[in-house]
């Protein structure tokens, strides 16, 4: 792993580096959301929310132990608490608009934070802005609705959630690239992952139920491959800024897409296959913006 990061330094630019890592993230994040999606319905939104964040907690507590260092020791500790709850409270607006509104609509309405990073990067971070970082969230955008084509959903109530969770998402992104100049990795999940868990088991503490011997595992494996995923992606921001990362959350549906095939026999359509090529386009548009 570590040849591997040299590597990507001698031959890339920082941009590209945190590029190539978000996109790892996101990828992580489907196989990860894949497994706690499928639980959903056995133990509720609640207690699937917690059980992610509390197996997310492990190997970051493993590291932080390892390297004998307090993960919650900051100078910034207001910033990283105001983070963490705006985090949760994106996550809850989402699991909202799943309630109430198609699950199609709202992913699709979700992705819509970076289209929302790009003007609060340059508000926020006095990022420059990039003809062709806008370009890249156009096209994603563009594939991603055109492989869905979202329908009467959108006007349906949960939608406002949705909308609401973008734009904390994004938000949310905007902050943790300002707090990457001064904190690490491990500080800015810590703050998170204890915030969502408070909330998740103070909401949902009453609907928790006994976790079958069969399921545990999985549980464990989605929330170790969320937290590689989270890792990754707040890297990412420690080396190129937010408006030049924010098209590379449209990989997402790539290995979404992929699941589906392998795992439920999903063939693709004319328009999933177009979304994917308009996806790659914005991709390849972002990450040759910059020389190496």
């Amino acid at each position: 792993m570590l040849e591997v990061s040299q590597l990507l330094k001698t031959f890339l630019s920082k941009e590209k580096q945190g590029y190539l890592w978000v996109i790892l993230g996101v990828c992580l994040y489907s196989f990860s959301d894949t497994i706690m999606k499928y639980f959903m319905p056995i133990y509720g939104v609640h207690q699937v929310t917690f059980l992610r964040t509390v197996f997310r907690f492990i190997p970051f507590l493993a590291v932080a132990f390892h390297r004998r260092i307090n993960p919650f020791r900051s100078n910034r500790k207001k910033e990283n608490i105001f983070r963490s709850l705006l985090a949760s409270t994106g996550t809850y607006s989402f699991m909202c608009a799943y309630c109430h509104s198609p699950m199609t609509d709202v992913f699709v309405v979700g992705l819509t934070t970076a289209i929302f990073v790009i003007p609060l990067s340059v508000w926020i971070l006095k990022e420059k802005l990039h003809p062709r970082n806008v370009l890249a969230v156009l096209l994603g955008f563009g594939g991603i609705w055109l492989a869905f084509r979202p329908g009467s959903g959108i006007f349906q109530f949960g939608i406002m959630f949705a909308v609401i969770g973008a734009i904390i998402s994004a938000l949310n992104q905007v902050i943790i690239k300002k707090l990457t100049s001064t904190e690490s990795e491990l500080t800015i999940i810590f703050y998170h992952h204890l915030s969502l868990t408070l909330i998740s088991i103070s909401i949902g503490f009453e609907t928790f139920s006994p976790i079958s011997g069969w399921h545990a595992l999985p549980l464990f494996m989605g929330g170790i491959i969320g937290a590689a995923a989270q890792y990754s992606i707040i890297h990412a921001f420690k080396l190129s800024t937010s408006s030049g990362l924010a098209s590379a959350t449209y990989f997402m549906f790539i290995p979404s897409a992929l699941i589906d095939f392998f795992l439920y026999n999903k063939i693709p359509d004319v328009y999933i296959i177009l979304g994917l090529v308009l996806i790659l386009l914005g991709n390849l548009c972002a990450f040759f913006r910059s020389s190496p």
